[in-house]
Parts: structure tokens; C-alpha cells; sequence
């Protein structure tokens, strides 16, 4: 994005993660897949076999369409949720920052299994520089805007979301937000992370969390004013592009053509009933697979956006 002027006001209206329809529409395709699949095949024979196919992929779907709902509903952290409601409520903790560098973190540790195995985790965060209030340099450590966890489906959504503020906003300034309740937030999480956002000049807000180590200077430390944020202000969430990597999806695109394949001789009636069956329980987990690969694929974020790092625990250095 191009560079803007400033703006002294901090926005009081902070919008949330859009909806991706094509996802969740993917995610019911996907789990409706080995009923759809089975029941076509079945075709009203009376089997048995084809009964018991249909009733436990029903039962299969029934259940993760109930916790695909996720993908409606939970859009912001509670801690996000919170800093949104504060900033609408008129006050948040707030210094000016610039846009940096996108980290990939991994750290390495022991898995406490005793038998020597060492797991990796993978964390993304951008790093923030402060600024003094006329756009200069501040002599302060920066601050490490760390992607929003999720859970159940929404565990890739932070990353996506931090990934595509990384393409479109390095070097932009704008107010790291935290929330006036911030206490609250730090004193019920086991982890101590604490909400922020970063609004940018752009009009554009950038959600995810601080760790202890980063907010603990500036909020308990009392170097972040609480500001009034001004109720004529919005900002609004960047767009998601819409965006095909082959090592992400690729693979998952050929087991989904397999699907549909496998499903051609069943419908033109050209095999016979038995055979159908198992064209049609295949066609499904083929489906299945295909959709499950791609969820997994998520994960595989444009590398070109971040710069990776390793630490590791203290006791493998």
C-alpha cells in the first residue's frame, strides 16, 4: 500500500475478521462428501450394507456440521472482543508504532517423553517499532504483535490474517492499541498474553496479541498512555486475497477430481449395484481426504512474507 499522512485519532469503531464464505461452504461440502457420496450409489436399493454406509456418514456429518459452526461464528479472540468493545466505549492504551519485519518463530524443545525426541512449534508475529509522537524513532525495545490463537477451526485464521497485513503494510505507522481492561485479560489468562491491535494511518486494523514480555514494559510500566479514541474514526480489516499456492493445494485439487470421477460410473447406472457401493464409498473419503488436505494446507503460508527465525529451549543449546 502507499504511504499516507498521519492520523492524530485513534478510531473508535475497529471492524472484524470478514467471513470466508468459500471456506465454510468448502468445509460443508467436505463433511456432507461420504453421505452424498454412498446415498447416490445406494440410489434407493434397500441394501443393508448401503443402509449402514448412509446412517453413519449422516450421524459423521451431523456432528461436524455442528462444530464447523466455528467457522460462522468466531471470528475474534474473547481478548480481541474485549479490546474492540473498549475502543467503542471511548478509552484504550495506545502508542504510535511502525509495521516491521514478519517473523516465522520456531522453537525447539523436548517433547518430556524421556525417550529424546525434540517437537518444533511454529509462531508468527510482527515485529512493531514504536515512534515518538511526530512520526520519529522512539528509544524503546519492539513490540512483537503475535498472530490470535485460535481453536477448533479457527486455529489457521490469525496466522492468514497477520500474513496478509505482512504483504500489504511493512513500513506503515499507525496506534498499538491495547485495551483499558487489560489487567482483566492478563490476570485470566494462564499464558499472561494480552489483546492489542494495530491501527494503521491506512484505516486498516491488524488484530492478534502481546506476550507478557512485550506489554509488560509498556502497561505496567505506564509508557502507554490511556487515549480517548474518537467515535468519528473506523477502520476496517484488509481484505483476504484470494490465492492458490501449488505445495498447499495442489494435491488436494487431484484427490478432489478423483472424487468426482469415481462417481460418474454409479450415476450413469453402467456398474452394477455392488460395485456402486464401493465407487461411492470411495468417491466420499476421496472427497474427504481432498478437504482435509486442504485445511492442512493452510498452513503453508507464502514464505516469500516472512523471515524465519529459531530458538530453542535451554536445555538444547
Amino acid at each position: 500500500m502507499p504511504a499516507v499522512p498521519a492520523r492524530a485519532g485513534i478510531p473508535a469503531a475497529l471492524g472484524s475478521i470478514r467471513r470466508d464464505w468459500g471456506h465454510i461452504a468448502m468445509a460443508y461440502l467436505v463433511i456432507w462428501a461420504p453421505f452424498v457420496a454412498g446415498a447416490a450409489a445406494q440410489h434407493g436399493s434397500g441394501s443393508a450394507l448401503g443402509g449402514l454406509w448412509c446412517a453413519l456418514t449422516a450421524l459423521f456429518a451431523l456432528v461436524l456440521s455442528f462444530y464447523a459452526l466455528a467457522l460462522v461464528t468466531s471470528r475474534l479472540g474473547p481478548g480481541q472482543k474485549v479490546l474492540r468493545a473498549d475502543a467503542a466505549a471511548g478509552r484504550v492504551y495506545a502508542v504510535r508504532a511502525r509495521f516491521g519485519d514478519a517473523v516465522r518463530e520456531q522453537y525447539r524443545r523436548p517433547t518430556g517423553t524421556g525417550t529424546g525426541d525434540i517437537s518444533t512449534i511454529d509462531s508468527y508475529y510482527a515485529e512493531l517499532s514504536p515512534e515518538s509522537e511526530d512520526g520519529g524513532p522512539a528509544v524503546r525495545p519492539t513490540v512483537r504483535l503475535a498472530s490470535m490463537r485460535g481453536d477448533s477451526f479457527r486455529i489457521n485464521l490469525g496466522d492468514k490474517h497477520l500474513s496478509h497485513a505482512a504483504a500489504e503494510l511493512a513500513g506503515h505507522s499507525g496506534w498499538l492499541c491495547w485495551p483499558s481492561r487489560w489487567k482483566d485479560l492478563a490476570g485470566t489468562d494462564k499464558d499472561r498474553h494480552v489483546a492489542a491491535a494495530f491501527v494503521t494511518d491506512t484505516g486498516h486494523v491488524v488484530w492478534g496479541h502481546t506476550r507478557q514480555d512485550d506489554w509488560t514494559t509498556w502497561l505496567r510500566g505506564e509508557l502507554a498512555p490511556l487515549r480517548e479514541t474518537d467515535p468519528t474514526l473506523s477502520a476496517e480489516v484488509l481484505p483476504s486475497p484470494s490465492r492458490f499456492l501449488p505445495a498447499a493445494h495442489g494435491v488436494s485439487l487431484l484427490y478432489a477430481a478423483a472424487a468426482a470421477l469415481l462417481t460418474i460410473p454409479y450415476l450413469l447406472g453402467a456398474v452394477p449395484f455392488g460395485v456402486g457401493i464401493g465407487l461411492g464409498a470411495a468417491a466420499g473419503l476421496a472427497g474427504l481426504i481432498a478437504g482435509v488436505r486442504m485445511a492442512n494446507g493452510a498452513k503453508i503460508l507464502d514464505p516469500g512474507v516472512w523471515t524465519t527465525r529459531q530458538e530453542s529451549h535451554p536445555s538444547l543449546r
